[in-house]
């Protein structure tokens, strides 16, 4: 059915289509941020699919972020595995903002929402200190009274440290890690954006089929039509 369709047709449909998956990407990529900000808690979206939530401003550089998902990805290696939330200000929280510079009430909070499966080990790293959530109590000691670091990757070095000194204190060894590719909290654009381009190219299909039916519909109609006046012209013998 797809060859013998009107190929001017088919390229309509495809260029409308196409165009509109750009809009909507294009849309999504500008607004992605706006959209975790305005979220009631926008760490919570991210951390279920990467192991990192980072700030949206001030942005912590690209080599810190790439450490910092290659401390999670060694860590879980060796058996500790832990999520990282680094709230840089009130904008980070979305719609509980009274939750800032209060690292241990946050972590647990934050905790509670990505476990619903099962308990998330999880740090959290502000301003203002550290706070853990579903971690041993020997992991939790051992980062009790760390400075954080000024700065957005002052943060971000902050949060390395820690889940090195809590994963040795629970007896878990990391090796030496590189930072390893994926995104942080911009990456929460994806989320959005994927279903949506799913959406579009069912479209397509079902624009297709739909512009099959009509054409087979005409066909038809056509043929009764001849017939009609073949009967028509024949003389009765």
């Amino acid at each position: 059915m797809l060859a013998a369709r009107d190929p001017v047709t088919l390229a309509v449909v495809l260029r409308r289509q196409i165009t509109a998956v750009a809009l909507v990407a294009a849309t999504f990529g500008l607004g992605a941020a706006a959209i975790a900000r305005a979220d009631a808690d926008p760490a919570s979206d991210v951390l279920p699919v990467q192991n990192v939530f980072v700030p949206y401003q001030p942005r912590i550089s690209s080599s810190m972020q790439a450490t910092l998902r290659g401390v999670t990805s060694a860590a879980a290696k060796a058996g500790f595995p832990i999520k990282i939330a680094i709230i840089a200000t009130a904008q980070d929280l979305g719609g509980v903002p009274d939750f800032f510079n209060k690292p241990g009430p946050y972590a647990r909070f934050l905790g509670s929402e990505i476990s619903f499966t099962k308990p998330q080990p999880l740090l959290v790293v502000m301003p203002s200190g550290l706070g853990t959530s579903k971690v041993p109590p020997k992991a939790a000691a051992a980062i009790s009274g760390m400075t954080v670091g000024s700065g957005a990757d002052g943060m971000a070095q902050t949060a390395v440290k820690a889940v090195e000194k809590m994963a040795a204190a629970t007896g878990h060894k990391l090796g030496s890690f590189k930072g390893s590719g994926g995104g942080g909290g911009s990456s929460t654009a994806l989320i959005f954006v994927g279903p949506l381009i799913l959406l579009v190219l069912v479209l397509v299909i079902v624009s297709y089929r739909r512009m099959g039916a009509e054409e087979s519909e005409d066909d038809e109609e056509e043929g009764d039509e001849e017939n009609e006046k073949e009967k028509v012209n024949t003389p009765i013998s």
